[in-house]
This record gives C-alpha cells, sequence and structure tokens, in this order.
C-alpha cells in the first residue's frame, strides 16, 4: 500500500520540475485565472508575469512574497523549501550552497526569509501539558569547580518551552530564567481550563502552576517518571535542538536564535507527514512577505 505521507525527491521533480510549474504554485495561491473583465490569465513566456487574455492587464504572482526581486530560479527556491522542509535536524547555509550550486550570501539569505516565515501560533496549549526551560549556547567554560558558573550561566540564552502530550509545541527565547518570567510564558501560553501541568519540582513554578492542576517531579532526587507525570517529552525536544544545532549549525547567535526554534518546532508540529510538512511551508511562504 502507498504511504501518501511520504513526500520524496522524485515527486517533487515531477511537481516543480520547471519555471512555468514553480510560477504556476505561486500564481494559484494568491490569484484567480478568471479576471474580472471576463478574460482569463495566462503566463507570458519567459517572464514571471501573467497577463489577461482580454483586458490585458498584467499581474507579478511573485510580488510581495519571499521570491520577490529574486534573480534565483524559483526551480532552486523550491528545492530549498524542499530540503528544509526534510531536514529535521536542521540544513545550514553551507550545507545548502553546496546542494543548490549558489553562493554562500544567496543560501544564507534564502534560509533566512524561510525562518522569518514561520512564526509559532499564539493558541493557548491545553490537555495534559509538559513545560520546561533550557539554556542555549555560550562560550564560557564554568572552570574547576564551577568556580565560574554564574559567567558562564550569563552567557548563555534561556529558552523557555512547552509541549502537549501527542501534539503541539511552544519554545520561546526569554530574558532570564525567574520566577516572574515562568508566571508569564505559562499564563500567556498555557491554558488554565482543563489542563494537567507537568512539571518539574523547581521553585519558580510554585507561582507560575497556580490555579493550574499541576503535578511535579524532583530531579534533584533523580525522580523523572512518576505514573504519568514527567516532562521528558520537552526534555527530548530540547536535547534534540541542542545536537541538532551543535551538529548542523555549530554555533548560533543570540540574536537569530528563535528563528532557529521556529524552525525546530515547526518540523515538530508538523512530523507525522512529510508531504503535510511540505504544504504547510508551502502555504507558510506563499504569503506576503513580513
Amino acid at each position: 500500500m502507498k504511504n501518501n505521507n511520504k513526500y520524496g525527491l522524485l515527486q517533487f521533480r515531477k511537481e516543480f520540475a520547471t519555471e512555468k510549474q514553480c510560477l504556476s504554485v505561486i500564481f494559484e495561491a494568491l490569484h484567480t485565472y478568471e479576471c474580472s473583465c471576463g478574460g482569463r490569465y495566462n503566463p507570458l513566456e519567459g517572464r514571471r508575469q501573467y497577463q489577461c487574455s482580454k483586458c490585458r492587464h498584467q499581474i507579478a504572482p511573485t510580488a510581495g512574497t519571499i521570491f520577490h526581486k529574486s534573480d534565483t530560479p524559483l526551480t532552486i527556491w523550491f528545492f530549498a523549501i524542499f530540503l528544509f522542509a526534510h531536514a529535521k535536524s536542521g540544513i545550514s547555509a553551507k550545507q545548502l550552497q553546496r546542494d543548490l550550486g549558489v553562493t554562500y550570501k544567496t543560501a544564507w539569505r534564502i534560509l533566512t526569509l524561510i525562518r522569518k516565515a514561520l512564526p509559532q501560533d499564539t493558541d493557548k496549549l491545553k490537555g495534559i501539558v509538559e513545560t520546561d526551560s533550557a539554556y542555549f549556547g555560550g562560550r564560557r567554560n564554568a572552570g574547576e569547580n564551577n568556580k565560574n558558573l554564574s559567567q558562564a550561566i550569563q552567557a548563555k540564552s534561556v529558552v523557555m518551552g512547552a509541549v502537549e502530550r501527542g501534539g503541539r509545541m511552544r519554545a520561546k527565547v526569554v530574558p532570564d530564567n525567574t520566577a516572574d518570567t515562568h508566571f508569564a510564558f505559562v499564563r500567556n501560553n498555557i491554558d488554565k481550563s482543563g489542563t494537567r501541568l507537568m512539571t518539574d519540582s523547581g521553585a519558580s513554578y510554585k507561582s507560575a502552576a497556580f490555579g493550574y492542576d499541576r503535578r511535579a517531579v524532583d530531579h534533584h532526587r533523580k525522580e523523572y517518571v512518576r505514573g504519568d507525570a514527567h516532562v521528558n517529552t520537552m526534555e527530548t525536544f530540547w536535547a534534540h535542538a541542542k545536537r541538532s544545532i551543535a551538529g548542523t549549525h555549530k554555533i548560533i547567535s543570540k540574536k537569530y536564535l528563535q528563528s532557529y526554534l521556529d524552525g525546530f518546532v515547526f518540523h515538530y508540529n508538523n512530523r507525522h507527514s512529510d508531504s503535510e510538512r511540505f504544504s504547510s511551508l508551502l502555504d507558510a511562504l506563499l504569503q506576503p512577505a513580513k
């Protein structure tokens, strides 16, 4: 039986082999072929434009999108989107440069615009929700006996995350790891009604989780699971993101960390189907550029 969730290179090449096919996808996502004058829009040979057969009005489908004013062929753009959609551990600009045969500047711009089009949604998470914080990056070493631990921690970025069991993920760079920051993140991202909140035993959650049906595990006592209480799903996401950054990107500045997290969250939220993930990515990109 054919698995409709798979979307491989052969299928991609059938659908996006030419500039005309790629331009048609963009046009159909943003416009209709029927003109208000009663005519029909048809592609103009050798140009990224469509023209009405009756009134001669022209439409440039790429205008206002991430493809606007780009000299890079649309076939290259769409192949980059395909590679990004399939790279669950991320793809670096250097790797994309080699895969596409373009300059590093072009590869970096393509990836930056793709990630910029993937902001996380704002609908609150519900059901059984795990939440946890993590530290990313930083080059300082804590030193012998953690002598420079405070400086090493300050050099890192603090990220808070929450995930529905079997559902959606949320991960945000936050200014610090204080109780106030925990409180704001939990209230802004997790629905209180009918939600069972899973956390560790950190003191910051005492106020942040007030009013929630909370279950906590005590990592200091080597307790990682108690019944269905655990934050293992969230910690697995942290481990995957950190390994991917170390193995693929090597290092990410604080300035761009959120956009990379948006990419990891997108892959997690669309993890069940290669074809749906590619379609969701296209849908996000075929919108007016931000």
